[in-house]
């Protein structure tokens, strides 16, 4: 019995220092390998899985388009601010959570991460718990608040919605665990939780959406399945390679660890808190010119989406290495790594954006059959490509200033483009400018939001020591 005892205890230290010798090893090649390959190889997987997360935002729209029903397609437009809105707050705990995680992996101190990983998937479901106790009696009216109007649209919108609020818990804590686990510098495994959610998603959404008829109630049950097995896959992947474990019963929810992860996360929720507000109130801008605004504005920032997803997945192969170098005080690699990264994005958006051009109306065909819809899409679309190409120092000057813990400055450049600039010139321009305001409101908006972030990312530039060139 002894023996057996021995045995078993021996096992799970051996397990402990291999996890151990794991996270060690991780931590070593992010402070020390060669900062472009390892850039290259951070970024790969959280390119993929943005990739296939923008496939995946557009499977909803692009299979209840197949019906088409303009007030069908609209409804998903609708309900996305609501995602939105619950992708803001999981952000928001994933990163605050993240960025401590990062930081204590840095210091080698594991015992901080550890009680910080467990508090953020507790507070992501205590929050996802309350959201759905208090928001299925509302639901009627919350679809109303996002601008579904009344009608078929408002009808389809709640259809939508209500099981769409079921899933928030798993929403919540999928997003924390993907962002602990890519902030701490596991790319791969992080991507891997991710995209099994999503595979799920776009399967079924044919087989619900079409084949057994069951639209937009079929789209958000898909959703769903995806939902909860993404979550288990991630919870899953914390147990192996080294990665922070969670353990529950280690959650603090005292003062300061709920300030870390508020204050830390505060930038990542403010841009899509302030991005899903701004949505809700391009929603109803463009529900005035009538439901096909609405579908084509839905179809445009899908698409248009494309050109962003492989610069926000670059930039997220930085942030690991950006948040554990300055924990470790080796500020020059951080300074390099910015410098790569900004040139790789810049080429990665040159190409996306002439792609976009040439080829909207292809990519719009595949959502809808609606001339008047496909045509203001593509106006649209061609709209924002004339700023897209110069946006790369935008997306990354958010991220280095979170990252480095200026997260005040974080938190103004991460919400100038889709708050800041975006809901005065979303409410101005249209008035003055008829549809031609709708079509524009965005690339003004993201341009003035490209001039703030130069004027506020260089000014904190020299705040890195140059001396500490490690």
């Amino acid at each position: 019995m002894r023996k057996e005892k021995f045995i078993v205890i021996a096992y799970h230290k051996s397990m402990k220092n291999d996890d151990g010798s794991k996270r060690e090893n991780r931590i070593k090649k992010l402070t020390n390998e060669p900062v472009y390959p390892l850039l290259v190889r951070m970024a790969v997987p959280s390119m993929i899985g943005m990739m296939v997360s923008t496939v995946y935002s557009m499977t909803d729209t692009y299979f209840v388009g197949k019906l088409g029903n303009v007030d069908l397609t609209a409804s998903v437009g609708i309900v996305f601010s609501f995602v939105s809105v619950i992708q803001a707050i999981g952000f928001w705990f994933g990163y605050g959570s993240g960025n401590h995680i990062s930081g204590s992996l840095g210091k080698r101190d594991i015992a901080s991460a550890e009680r910080m990983a467990a508090t953020g998937v507790l507070i992501a479901l205590l929050t996802g718990t309350v959201i759905v106790l208090f928001g299925l009696p509302f639901t009627d009216r919350l679809s109303i608040l996002l601008g579904a109007g009344d009608g078929l649209l408002q009808a389809a919108t709640v259809r939508y919605l209500r099981i769409t609020i079921l899933t928030v818990p798993f929403m919540l804590i999928s997003n924390v665990l993907y962002n602990q686990l890519r902030l701490a510098g596991s790319g791969r495994d992080s991507m891997i939780g991710l995209l099994a959610g999503m595979v799920l998603n776009m399967v079924l959404d044919p087989v619900l959406i079409l084949v057994l008829k069951m639209d937009v109630a079929g789209a958000a049950l898909a959703s769903m399945a995806g939902q909860i097995s993404g979550c288990i896959v991630l919870f899953l992947s914390t147990e192996r390679n080294g990665n922070v474990k969670i353990r529950l019963r280690l959650a603090k929810l005292n003062a300061e660890n709920i300030r870390k992860i508020l204050t830390g996360g505060a930038p990542n929720f403010c841009r899509q808190g302030i991005s899903s507000i701004s949505s809700v109130i391009l929603n109803n801008v463009a529900g005035g010119f009538g439901s096909y605004a609405i579908a084509a504005l839905t179809i445009a920032l899908r698409v248009s989406y494309i050109a962003y997803a492989l610069v926000i997945g670059f930039g997220q192969g930085f942030q690991p290495i950006c948040a554990i170098n300055y924990g470790a005080g080796k500020y020059g690699r951080i300074k390099t790594a910015f410098k790569y990264a900004l040139a790789t994005v810049s080429v990665f958006l040159v190409v996306s954006v002439a792609f976009l051009f040439f080829k909207s109306d292809i990519l719009v065909a595949g959502f809808t059959k609606d001339n008047d819809v496909s045509l203001l899409a593509i106006r649209i679309i061609h709209a924002q490509c004339l700023i897209m190409p110069f946006m790369g120092f935008y997306i990354l000057c958010g991220m280095f200033l979170q990252n480095i813990g200026r997260f005040g400055l974080a938190t103004i450049v991460t919400i100038a483009e889709n708050g800041t600039f975006l809901i005065p010139s979303a409410l101005i321009m249209p008035r003055l400018m008829g549809l031609n305001g709708l079509v524009y409101c965005k690339s003004a908006a993201s341009l003035a939001a490209l001039l703030l972030s130069l004027v506020i990312g260089l000014r904190t530039w020299d705040v890195l020591d140059e001396s500490r060139t490690v």
